[in-house]
């Protein structure tokens, strides 16, 4: 048994995960996001596919579909995929002369913004050759319900460590019995669903009157706290920001060596991931100022994992939304206000509320339920996150990686930000509305120098 014998276990999806299915609407408010290994090399297209046959057998939930029931009285659950072809779900294809960056980054980007096919496992897989220097590339595609960027990872370390001739032997479904009854699995588990609303409703109202009966003074902390999680930060959007349709995604990527953003933090007395987003706050302030366009606070929204020691796979996380200072010119400034933000989020004591109140909200009808999501989502000017790679060199296929880049979805903003460390380097994926953002280059150099700005305090 290893730590991720439990990955992808469950037949039924979590409550989170079950929101994050129903309430997508690509492109315009999706959950699905994308992830990039650019290889020193070009492994050969049999051992790619036999490294894509060894995680078949030992993560069988990529062979699985997602079936909902036909009334919102239960979470869609898992079930095999009968007709799966791993030709289809796994691509292959030539950049042509000369392969460089840009080539690539228009490539990953329409890969991204193109729907996953619902009637199939949300997942797929493109294997990029051509690329200058003799490199090739692996890009994937997977809906957020399948995992979050923790059991991503988590995923990734395994099989980065796997040789293509090293076939791990299968583990049985937890599905294989119910391959010949998927949809009256829905229905059962649809049922269950609702022979337990009664005892999560009174879940529910027994964990509010635990807060309240626990004293009066911890009672109106909660209440003001659930107050502040469920209202928008008091601050306006930008015009440049406003009206962003998210229906035409664009992808960047920005690189810096982990010491130097570890030191930037040190000076500022606070967190990585403070420095890393105060950067690309300062980026946004820039690529305003260019543009004629004013910025002070924005909304940012950031995921906070709850995901426990030794828990494999799934979605472990809660939303926490702040108000970032892009109007502060001064990075030392402008990364102590935010880290005062983040430290007042995570400390709330309401901030997972979600995951109480989900069970009720996803027996609404689907058309209620994608506008309680969207609504919650729109309410962010900036989406970031931070995802730990794998901190020593790795290889996909025989080739090592030279970059591991994450793009996450346009889920309510018109800029989404990924930080991932890996072997001393940190790459930030940035996906970006094309309305809102048309130039490309100026983009990219706003945010690296607001990268520059907040790495140059750990050089004084």
């Amino acid at each position: 048994m290893t730590g991720l014998d439990g990955w992808g276990v469950d037949a039924r999806m979590s409550e989170l995960e079950a929101t994050m299915w129903r309430g997508d609407k690509h492109p315009v408010n999706s959950t699905q996001g994308g992830v990039l290994d650019v290889l020193a090399g070009t492994p050969a297209w049999e051992d790619v596919v036999r490294l894509h046959e060894s995680a078949l057998a030992r993560y069988p939930r990529f062979r699985q579909r997602v079936v909902a029931p036909a009334l919102p009285v239960g979470p869609p659950v898992w079930v095999v995929d009968e007709q799966f072809d791993l030709q289809y779900h796994l691509r292959r294809v030539r950049l042509p002369a000369p392969g460089d960056r840009r080539q690539l980054l228009e490539l990953t980007q329409a890969l991204q913004n193109t729907p996953l096919d619902r009637s199939r496992p949300p997942w797929t897989a493109t294997f990029i050759e051509g690329l200058e220097g003799g490199r090739s590339a692996y890009f994937a595609v997977v809906q957020h319900c399948l995992m979050d960027g923790q059991a991503l990872v988590q995923l990734l370390n395994d099989l980065h460590h796997r040789r293509p001739d090293g076939v791990a032997a299968g583990r049985p479904s937890v599905s294989a019995s119910r391959r010949d009854g998927a949809v009256g699995v829905a229905v059962q588990h649809a049922l269950s669903g609702v022979r337990n609303l009664p005892e999560r409703s009174r879940a529910l109202a027994g964990d509010l009157a635990g807060t309240v009966a626990a004293g009066p003074l911890r009672g109106a902390r909660f209440a003001r706290s659930l107050g502040r999680v469920l209202a928008p930060p008091p601050v306006r959007s930008t015009a440049l920001l406003r009206g962003a349709t998210r229906a035409r995604w664009r992808h960047l990527v920005l690189d810096v060596p982990l010491d130097e953003l570890r030191a930037a933090a040190r000076a500022a007395d606070a967190s990585v991931n403070d420095a890393y987003v105060a950067a690309i706050l300062g980026g946004l302030r820039r690529h305003h100022e260019r543009r004629s366009a004013a910025i002070d606070d924005i909304t940012v929204a950031m995921p906070v994992s709850v995901r426990r020691e030794g828990e494999a796979g799934g979605n472990r996380f809660a939303a926490a939304f702040v108000s970032g200072p892009a109007g502060e010119p001064d990075p030392a400034r402008r990364i102590a206000e935010l880290r005062a933000q983040v430290r007042r989020a995570r400390a709330e004591p309401a901030l997972d509320v979600f995951s109480l109140v989900l069970p009720l909200v996803n027996r609404a009808p689907t058309p209620v339920l994608r506008t309680l999501f969207t609504a919650m989502q729109d309410r962010a000017d900036l989406t970031v996150s931070n995802v730990p790679g794998p901190p020593e060199p790795v290889r996909f296929g025989g080739p090592a990686v030279d970059e591991l880049v994450f793009f996450g979805a346009l889920a309510g903003s018109p800029i989404t930000t990924v930080l991932c460390s890996h072997a001393g380097r940190c790459t930030i994926g940035v996906t970006c509305d094309g309305g809102a953002f048309p130039d490309l280059a100026t983009l990219e150099q706003d945010l690296r120098d607001g990268l520059a700005e907040v790495v140059a305090l750990g050089a004084a």
